[in-house]
């Protein structure tokens, strides 16, 4: 790729923006409201920890040809490599699942027979297989459908943002203060997880190096305006919404941004223009979303990470098997999801936990591969060490916020599935002559 065309500050830092921004937010504000706008600090110590997180692939990105988080992790222990391999795939893929409920959320207002929890599986598995059997040749025009709603995504969260202030009460806000009757210790503590998947995303941009002009300048650069940026949107739009609603309607209401959207608009049209929009964007980056899961399940599994299936690809160059596999596991984690009798809030927060928790182990292991490589190379900077060790307490912060039931699902999850691998992984006898 030639330097004109290679992505300058500016166009670097859309590209930040854009991959972190998006489906990550929209379910926020019902979440948040189960415990109330003192989240407001959840967020802001969450923003803190990821900026720290992000510097930490920011520097693994000059220093890395591969600074992704297998590729780290495998840098400090070829064993912390494998494990961190599928951490990762399946915390994305888990996470994936989350993007489908999420976007069904915004679809409730018109076809309210998904608040019921079979209802909503089905569609969701239907929705899945639907998306299996479009990717097998490729994104195709779906990516452009993805760049153009999220675009209007956005406008509906800014807009939120900057007018929802003319109907902000802050008697309201402080009445939202505290509804889950935790002390107020624990209730900053409960929503870590949740915030922290609208913030997952941040080593892509570390991987962005061949397509911007003098990378080791401006990444660092457009990598921390961009996510001030979408820190901003993000606390500003969720924060003002306390204000603008009472607890109860907002965690009664999963389509949140239209709901903002008719009140700050008086027009219930608007509404539901920014309910279907949200859905769309939702559903379309599923699939690309789920392409590039099945993209990262290939890596590891042509490092012998993951079986041999992963590294297959069609005559279209898509990993085929890998996504059949991965529409399996999802359909499986959706059906379970369906036997718990799970809605849309109670669905998007147990996928949101478990998919964080497992993507938390790789993240870790990054900054410890940035430590080492240092120690290696006798440089052994403090700023590092402090970037590492703020990052390490972020990361541990979130398994301290996690309720005993979601460490056991997260640990029967782990057993399960390492034991399935363990054995597909495991190479036959061969036959002596």
């Amino acid at each position: 790729m030639t330097d004109k065309k290679k992505l300058g500050l500016i166009g670097a830092t859309a590209l930040i923006v854009s991959s972190l921004a998006g489906s990550g937010v929209i379910a926020l504000p019902q979440q948040l409201a189960f415990t109330g706008s003192i989240t407001l600090i959840s967020f802001i110590l969450v923003t803190i920890g990821a900026l720290f997180l992000t510097l930490v692939y920011v520097r693994a990105g000059s220093q890395f040809d591969d600074p992704s988080p297998t590729a780290l992790a495998t840098y400090v222990n070829p064993i912390l490599g494998a494990k961190s391999g599928f951490f990762y795939v399946y915390g994305n893929l888990i996470s994936n699942v989350s993007i489908l409920i999420a976007g069904l959320g915004y679809m409730e207002m018109f076809v309210p027979q998904l608040k019921h929890p079979v209802i909503l599986g089905i569609t969701v598995i239907v929705l899945i297989w639907l998306f299996v059997a479009l990717s097998m040749r490729g994104a195709g025009i779906i990516t452009k459908i993805v760049s153009i709603t999220v675009a209007f995504l956005l406008l509906s969260v800014i807009i939120t943002a900057v007018a929802g202030w003319f109907d902000f009460d802050l008697t309201q806000f402080n009445d939202n203060w505290n509804v889950s009757g935790k002390k107020e210790g624990m209730a900053i503590m409960s929503g870590f997880a949740v915030l922290i998947f609208a913030f997952v995303g941040v080593e892509s941009v570390a991987t962005n190096n061949v397509y911007i002009q003098n990378p080791k300048k401006i990444v660092p650069v457009a990598t921390i305006t961009g996510f001030i940026i979408v820190a901003a949107i993000y606390i500003v739009s969720t924060t003002v919404m306390e204000g603008m609603f009472s607890a109860r309607e907002i965690q009664n209401a999963p389509a949140s941004f239209a709901m903002s959207m008719h009140k700050i608009t008086g027009s219930l049209v608007v509404g539901q223009v920014v309910s279907i929009v949200m859905a769309i964007a939702c559903l379309a980056s599923f699939l690309v979303w789920n392409l590039s899961s099945a993209s990262a399940a290939k890596t590891s599994a042509d490092n012998g990470f993951l079986p041999k299936a992963y590294s297959f690809t069609n005559k279209h160059g898509i990993n085929s098997k890998g996504l059949v596999i991965n529409g399996i596991i999802m359909t499986i984690l959706q059906g379970i999801l369906m036997l718990l009798g799970s809605n849309v809030a109670t669905a998007f927060n147990i996928t949101v936990t478990l998919s964080v928790l497992l993507l938390l182990f790789p993240y870790f292991w990054s900054g410890i591969a940035l430590i080492k490589k240092e120690r290696e190379e006798g440089t052994g900077k403090i700023s590092t060490k402090i970037i590492v060790a703020i990052s390490s307490i972020f990361i541990l912060s979130a398994f301290v916020s996690a309720t005993l039931d979601e460490l056991w699902l997260v640990i029967a999850l782990v057993l399960v599935i390492m034991a399935v691998y363990a054995m597909l992984l495991t190479p036959k006898k061969k036959p002596q002559n």
